[in-house]
């Protein structure tokens, strides 16, 4: 047994065991899901028999929910000492905790399927105090920090409680190197930077599908500039990361320089809705970036 936990329940007392079982897991060479978690995403790069298969990218909206939280306590507690009973009830029935929990254990959950269908090993970043590269600029630093750091940490923890193989490795360049080229990425040379509303009947609810309403899905899609590619800037970590477990890895040729493709996957329901796309026009030998739908 590895711990005991007691919560008080009006006049009852609730008591949670909980056991540790040890499990024998295989892990198949050259099989590799190596992950980052963002502030609004947590992308992975799955590699099978050393060769990259897919680029995947599950929208968790951590950032937005501890944001929209945050202004949400604001305003309950504007003019208002936290200790008047009235305020002290509103904030108790904020659920911030259990919701961001809730998306993180989702995540783990389709990690955990994808990493025993391939065997492989998944590979994720070792949280360090120093705040995270390329977050966005206009929430507050410190703020920005603290979401990315319990994001890690929780999910790190959810996630080594699994059967499953998991190795945490340094971070530490992991965002700033070109995974095809090897070279340093330079700084602030971001080209294109833009929301994508994604209209899928995946994310249809009933009363959509009867013409009731539509569901909206919004993608922050991000992208760098790095000499003749153009890279989706949170693909980038989770490439050097499977690099430097083993440099066998590669990463064609599911995509290339010429034509970076990660999948979008919802991660509540599991499903892919859409395709963000950085291709290289051979007539002007620019870079054009464009989202196809499912």
């Amino acid at each position: 047994m590895q711990e005991l936990k007691l919560r008080l329940v009006g006049k009852k007392i609730l008591v949670w065991l909980t056991f540790e079982k040890e499990v024998e897991v295989e892990t198949k060479e050259g099989n590799y899901i190596s992950i980052d978690v963002n502030e609004n995403n947590v992308t992975l790069s799955i590699f099978e028999g050393f060769k990259l298969k897919e680029l995947r990218r599950y929208e968790t909206g951590l950032g937005r929910i501890v944001v929209n939280y945050s202004l949400r306590r604001k305003k309950i507690t504007k003019g208002n000492s936290t200790k008047d009973e009235l305020v002290k009830k509103k904030l108790s029935r904020l659920r911030e905790k259990e919701r961001k929990i809730d998306v993180l254990r989702k995540s783990v959950k389709r990690i955990t399927d994808l990493a025993r269908s391939l065997n492989g090993k998944v590979i994720v970043g070792k949280f360090s105090l120093r705040a995270k590269e390329n977050m966005e600029g206009d929430k507050n630093a410190r703020l920005r920090h603290r979401i990315h750091q319990w994001s890690v940490i929780k999910f790190t923890e959810l996630l080594k409680a699994q059967p499953i193989d998991v190795e945490e490795l340094s971070e530490a360049y992991t965002s700033s190197i070109n995974p095809f080229d090897g070279e340093k990425l330079k700084k602030r040379r971001q080209v294109v930077e833009k929301i994508v509303k994604v209209f899928n009947p995946y994310l249809m609810t009933g009363t959509a599908h009867e013409g009731g309403g539509i569901k909206i899905f919004k993608v922050n899609a991000r992208y760098l500039e790095s000499g003749k590619a153009m890279l989706e800037r949170d693909s980038i970590a989770p490439l050097n990361l499977a690099k430097k477990v083993d440099g066998r890895v590669v990463v064609f040729p599911s995509t290339s320089p010429n034509e970076l493709r990660v999948t979008v996957y919802d991660t509540l329901r599991g499903v892919p809705v859409a395709e963000l796309k950085a291709r290289k026009s051979y007539a002007t030998g620019k870079h054009y970036v464009r989202e196809s739908f499912r």
